[in-house]
């Protein structure tokens, strides 16, 4: 394909444009005819009819020039900014017919020279990139390109690499948003900048979609999305009353109309539920995932999906409610009265046809319910279930359904499972960017790019037993509250955040922290004697841990301790807990002896009836010590199942949840052959051959 923009669909675009004073006279014609309107009625009883008719002509004229002016600019808007388009992926023709008109504006700008040209361009004319640089706190002035100019890569290889995004992206034309990726992956001075600040090029994907939804045009009053917004008498008509219902239920439909949002990931799930509520027979959703993992915003976007009549067919316009059993069971404390009261809604949402009822935390109305001021409403239920005009979603999570629901195979019947999972990064990060101008707006700060993106990569690491988005918007409200004084969030105030909320020193290396790892062997000498090549390999371990060049996926370190009693096993790691973790409580201590059957895997991992001993404690404290005290007396099963832990890091508790161990150090002690290192001392024997 070739390259030639006079000869593009879009070069008669481009000249218009540069008639600049059109504009100007259209404002001055637009002026002079409401002069001329005024001084016409002002002056009607006092001016002469001469005066008069001459004004009132000048308006005419005035005006009609003015609507003649504005019928170009709607030309050049509606056709020649848009011309006919071939699809993209075509392979021969004129590129430059695939432009928009904003990227045709900047490649004119920058006469086809080279990719920095195109870049000071861009730099000049594009909004959305001085936005983008304002986000990752890059100040860039005009000078900053000084030496720059004869360093570019060919014109040619920007606009192809364009191309090519644009295709990817499964955009109708190459648009600004394409041009600057290009540039991003092309330009020597660009990617110097993105290195600088830290910004590779899958975050500048994620900031150029940003700014693209910031610069989006705003929704016109027209729109049909807009006018629905208001919705409609006659739809309401269609529907029957629901007093009972209203009284003791919260309308998400009302609440999602008045904010419409942008909803991130999750995808598939929604269309799982779209079609299961659309079937004549088990029509029912049991939605089913751990707090945090957006359950309850998969409902808010079908929500908005049916009030926009974006959803499935057969859930376009529906109602969707979420029954409030805190104030219904608050209220009634007779439970014939409150059964009596479940059955008058339930059948107003058989009648009005309409209704989706939601159901949260689902498990605490269904089966052997103990909890203070909940009932047990299966038996209800179960009556209404089979209706095909009622569609019920209830939210649950694994150990809700694993105690209580799945007990209820009658109940369980009626309704189809659907798993949620924590969301992914990148949504996260994208739902993150959704909610800054919320954040800023309330707290008045500024947050940056790289502040976000520490988040996500942070409770990663570092918050691993708590799901996407949930983990990550908290630690943002955390702190921009914390920070907002410094009127900027960067990432290092979020170190500081997460280091504050795990007790994980995280980021930079503060001064005391780097003062414990330089003199960490001396700091354990002081408490134990001897034991030099120990203490060396623990902290070898640390400093290769803390500076993120030790092996990644298991603990920080793993130790087996082998000697006689009284040698100083137990007090190392005791003092290392107190040194570096800051205090011996920060030790997790088992002794392996109470762990010599099969069965005592429940007691270490945890049970539908108990949680585990260990990984509650390491959920709860994921920067700790773990000590195996005498390691050799527990079950081999037992052991087995620290073989995930020592090589990948991580370990599933009984619950099916997954403990991450990558914040541990794990030292085992044992006696075991305690006789051949006591012979080994008396003869001086080699050390490599005695381990």
């Amino acid at each position: 394909m070739n390259f030639n923009l006079k000869k593009s669909v879009i070069y008669p675009a481009l000249k218009w444009k540069k008639i600049s004073l059109l504009k100007y006279l259209r404002v001055a014609l637009l002026l002079f005819f409401l002069a001329c309107s005024l001084f016409f009625f002002f002056g009607f009883f006092s001016a002469s009819l001469e005066i008069l008719r001459r004004s009132l002509g000048f308006a005419l004229i005035s005006f009609s020039l003015f609507c003649t002016l504005k019928t170009l600019d709607l030309f050049f808007e509606n056709k020649l900014k848009k011309p006919w388009s071939r699809p993209l992926a075509e392979k021969n023709g004129n590129i430059a017919d695939f432009l928009n008109f904003e990227t045709a504006l900047i490649i004119s700008k920058a006469q086809q020279k080279n990719s920095c040209y195109l870049f000071y361009s861009s730099f000049l004319y594009l909004p959305k990139l001085k936005f983008i640089f304002q986000r990752i706190l890059l100040n860039i002035k005009r000078k900053d390109f000084e030496g720059f100019f004869e360093k570019g890569e060919p014109f040619e290889k920007v606009i192809s690499r364009a191309l090519e995004i644009a295709i990817e992206r499964k955009k109708e034309k190459i648009e600004e948003g394409d041009l600057i990726l290009a540039l991003a992956e092309i330009d020597p001075f660009f990617k110097r900048l993105l290195i600088q600040a830290h910004v590779g090029i899958k975050d500048f994907q994620s900031l150029v979609e940003w700014a693209e939804r910031v610069f989006s045009e705003k929704e016109k009053f027209w729109e049909i999305e807009h006018l629905r917004k208001k919705g409609t008498l006659a739809r309401q008509w269609t529907s029957g009353y629901t007093i009972t219902l209203d009284k003791y239920s919260i309308d998400i439909t009302e609440r999602v109309k008045n904010n419409l949002a942008v909803f991130f990931g999750h995808e598939k799930t929604l269309k799982e539920i779209e079609n299961i509520l659309t079937k004549t027979e088990i029509n029912n959703v049991l939605i089913v995932g751990e707090s945090g993992t957006s359950r309850k915003s998969i409902v808010e976007n079908l929500t908005q999906n049916s009030f926009l009549g974006k959803s499935a067919e057969g859930l376009n316009f529906k109602k969707v409610v979420e029954l409030d059993m805190n104030i219904l069971t608050a209220e009634i404390k007779d439970y014939e009265e409150v059964e009596s009261v479940l059955n008058r809604i339930l059948q107003e949402a058989i009648r009005a046809g309409n209704i989706i009822l939601v159901i949260n935390n689902f498990h605490n109305y269904v089966g052997n319910v103990s909890a203070l001021g909940t009932i047990n409403i299966s038996g209800i239920l179960s009556s209404y279930l089979a209706y095909p005009q009622l569609r019920i979603i209830a939210i649950t999570d694994y150990e809700g359904l694993s105690r209580h629901i799945s007990k209820n195979k009658a109940l369980l019947s009626f309704f189809e499972k659907v798993e949620v999972l924590p969301k992914t990064a990148k949504d996260t990060l994208r739902i993150l960017l959704s909610r800054v101008a919320f954040f800023e707006k309330k707290y008045k700060t500024f947050i940056s790019f790289q502040a976000l993106k520490e988040i996500v990569e942070m409770t990663e690491k570092y918050l691993p037993s708590l799901p996407f988005p949930e983990k990550a918007l908290s630690a943002l409200d955390e702190a921009v509250v914390a920070y907002a004084q410094e009127k900027v969030i960067s990432g290092r105030h979020v170190a500081k955040t997460i280091t504050r909320k795990t007790k994980i020193p995280v980021g930079d290396l503060e001064e005391r922290e780097k003062e414990i790892l330089l003199n960490l062997e001396d700091l354990i000498h002081e408490r134990i004697i001897n034991q030099d090549q120990a203490v060396r390999d623990i902290s070898s371990s640390l400093k290769r841990a803390r500076s993120d060049i030790g092996a990644k996926g298991g603990p920080m370190g793993t130790f087996l301790f082998l000697g006689p009693t009284g040698v100083g096993k137990t007090e190392t790691a005791k003092a290392l807990a107190e040194i570096y973790f800051g205090s011996e409580e920060k030790m997790i201590r088992l002794d392996m002896s109470e762990f010599q059957e099969a069965s005592d895997i429940a007691r270490l991992i945890g049970s539908e009836r108990e949680p585990g001993f260990l990984t509650s404690q390491v959920r709860e404290n994921p920067f700790s010590l773990i000590l195996l005290d005498e390691l050799e007396k527990a079950d081999l099963n037992i052991l087995n199942i620290f073989l995930q832990v020592l090589d990948e890091g991580y370990l599933m508790d009984g619950f099916g949840q997954k403990i991450n161990f990558e914040n541990t150090i794990i030292i085992a002690t044992s006696n075991a052959g305690y006789q051949v290192i006591l012979e080994a001392i008396k003869k001086e024997t080699d050390w490599g051959g005695v381990k």
